[in-house]
């Protein structure tokens, strides 16, 4: 859909990271509550059990949150670009576009309050934060208390958004160690999001915005600064919601993160356990080398899906193998470039198979990706398996790239690009969604029988 966005009115899907902290300050610098308790490392779920799939929504519907700190006001202040602003706006818009009037507003800091304006009176003011006055303690922001509180609240077909900077301070950060404090958050967001993993996804979005104003660090004290600051948004949602919005065609339109001003990356967390993607050889593509068939127990029972080949021969040519296999990855929210590196995955052959090159391609029997899978010398002669499996990594590299332990010196050269904590912050909610530590998202596996 394009539009021309003067000041319209945006939205954006919250759904991230829950802690007892305070996080951007005003007046004192301070923005955390203090936590005392330590962190895991990324994991997948212990022994998963399958969910049964819940029914898309008809419609979805948006809970703004805005975080209102002494270290956001001046993403919307006087003579700021009005980046964050108009993010917020798209967002929001296409949300109150399925439904008018649906949207819930709320301003959060040291609690959870109320907006206690429309959707319109949002849209119309100059400065959103002017909208948050009066509203809780500026100079702290409660994490824990404000991510439970919204997970705990959605219901089906609810998106949860949050705007914020994530930066965790306490009010003693002044006496404590960057290590102190980054342990403690890592942990805070572990042990906030561990009961909510089963059932509700998080998608963590990050953006740039122009920033004119004090900005507040970790350790207390403010600075001006005027310039380019990271923030995120986090969208929060049941499962069932959450593929609804990503995946659903019907919400497309809710989902185009990319086109928001100063979008720049995001990372999906979610523990859903019905993510076993849909493949088939593609028997009849141009690209394959060589011969083959459909088992004759697929043929039998009528199956147009292939995972079994016989009578197996190789190229008369090159004397290789070639396999064009159709795979869904509709379901797994990560970037194309990653779906469609090979060095992406792990293959498993006795043959040698190796993934040749993987191409985005909707096909009709329902993939969204097709890979071609070579051997310069299938050896043949009995039932052998062909294993893929997507690997699981975390940190991604612009979390690493994004993250800093020192934020005390807005002249430095990365500051513009950094958020104090943020690997702490995510790698705890990494944990929680998964204890296990699993290193793959799935693994499918083809049968070959001579």
């Amino acid at each position: 859909m394009s539009i021309s966005w003067s000041r319209t009115f945006y939205l954006s899907v919250l759904t991230t990271s829950l802690l007892v902290l305070t996080q951007c300050g005003g007046g004192s610098g301070k923005r955390g509550n203090q936590v005392s308790e330590e962190a895991t490392e990324p994991s997948t779920a212990s022994a998963p059990v399958a969910e049964t799939p819940k029914a898309a929504p008809k419609n979805l519907k948006a809970k703004l949150y805005l975080e209102a700190s002494g270290s956001m006001f001046p993403y919307d202040a006087a003579g700021s670009t009005g980046e964050f602003d108009e993010a917020l706006q798209k967002l929001l818009t296409e949300f109150e576009t399925q439904k008018s009037g649906s949207t819930e507003l709320f301003v959060v800091n040291d609690n959870v309050y109320p907006m206690g304006v429309s959707f319109q009176q949002l849209v119309e003011q100059p400065n959103i934060f002017t909208l948050t006055k009066g509203k809780g303690d500026s100079k702290h922001t409660d994490f824990s208390l404000i991510f439970k509180t919204i997970l705990s609240d959605l219901k089906e077909g609810e998106v949860g958004v949050l705007f914020s900077d994530l930066i965790y301070s306490t009010e003693s950060t002044t006496a404590q160690s960057a290590t102190k404090i980054l342990a403690d958050v890592e942990t805070l967001m572990q042990t906030t999001f561990a009961p909510q993993t089963k059932g509700k996804s998080l998608l963590l979005l990050k953006l740039n915005g122009q920033f004119k104003g004090t900005y507040y660090p970790h350790n207390g004290g403010g600075k001006p600064y005027s310039g380019s600051r990271p923030y995120y948004i986090a969208l929060m949602a049941t499962n069932a919601t959450m593929k609804a919005l990503l995946a659903d065609p019907k919400f497309e339109s809710l989902s185009r993160f990319s086109e928001l001003p100063g979008f720049d990356s995001f990372h999906y967390f979610t523990s859903a356990t019905d993510n076993l993607p849909f493949y088939t050889v593609l028997l009849k593509d141009a690209e394959q080398a060589g011969q083959f068939e459909q088992s004759r127990q697929e043929r039998k029972e009528r199956s147009n899906i292939v995972h079994t080949l016989e009578n197996i021969k190789a190229d008369r040519k090159t004397q290789g193998l070639t396999i064009a296999l159709g795979v869904d990855l509709g379901g797994f929210y990560l970037p194309e470039s990653y779906k469609t590196d090979p060095k992406s995955y792990e293959i498993e052959s006795d043959e040698g198979f190796k993934i040749q090159k993987i191409v985005a391609e909707n096909g009709p029997e329902g993939y969204t990706h097709k890979f071609l899978l070579s051997t310069p010398e299938p050896q043949g002669g009995g039932k052998r398996e062909i294993t893929i499996r997507l690997k699981r990594k975390f940190p991604p590299r612009w979390i690493t790239q994004t993250h800093t332990q020192d934020d005390s010196n807005p002249n430095a050269e990365a500051f513009a690009e950094t958020t104090f904590g943020l690997l702490n912050f995510t790698r705890g909610i990494e944990k929680a969604y998964n204890p296990q530590n699993a290193d793959t998202y799935f693994a499918i596996s083809l049968t070959l029988n001579n």
